[in-house]
């Protein structure tokens, strides 16, 4: 069962970060490979946590690949953590985690951990030499989409100036 793990500091805040990460109808928009990103339900557990079916197309045509993969995201604002988990689709099991955590008054650091296993043992295979890519260019796509709704460090210093 492959697991990537990356890791970085961002000049965002957590609550900048966690808007992102927790606001999956929008991964359409900026995700690579996610074509369609659609809330299905919604429900808030007794502790506070939001809990979203949600799903996602994933296309390539390089790889002739078009999947619709359900998850059930858990939301936990107290502990800017939110979290994936389905069985379906074209998945024996995919756990997606970020977590979040201050790093400073600007500052956060992101952990984003997934492991998966695939149905398909041809896809799996095809697409296990691929997957650490994958996941770095997921989360520069989420650097990039707070880039663009916050601004770039950068201009935030020459904004002070």
């Amino acid at each position: 069962m492959p697991k990537h793990s990356i890791s970085r500091k961002v000049p965002f805040t957590v609550d900048q970060v966690f808007a992102i990460a927790s606001d999956v109808s929008q991964y359409k928009r900026f995700l690579p490979l996610v074509r369609r990103s659609q809330v299905i339900s919604s429900s808030v557990l007794a502790d506070g946590r939001d809990v979203i079916e949600t799903e996602l197309t994933i296309m390539n045509k390089k790889l002739g690949i078009q999947e619709t993969l359900r998850s059930t995201v858990t939301i936990d604002k107290a502990q800017r953590l939110v979290s994936a988990h389905s069985t379906q689709g074209p998945v024996k099991h995919l756990d997606a985690e970020w977590r979040l955590t201050e790093a400073g008054a600007a500052a956060c650091d992101i952990q984003f951990n997934v492991d998966y296993a695939l149905k398909s043992r041809t896809l799996q295979f095809v697409l296990s030499g691929m997957f650490d890519m994958m996941v770095r260019k997921v989360m520069n796509a989420f650097e990039e989409r707070a880039r663009q709704l916050y601004g770039s460090a950068d201009a935030k210093a020459k904004a002070k100036v």
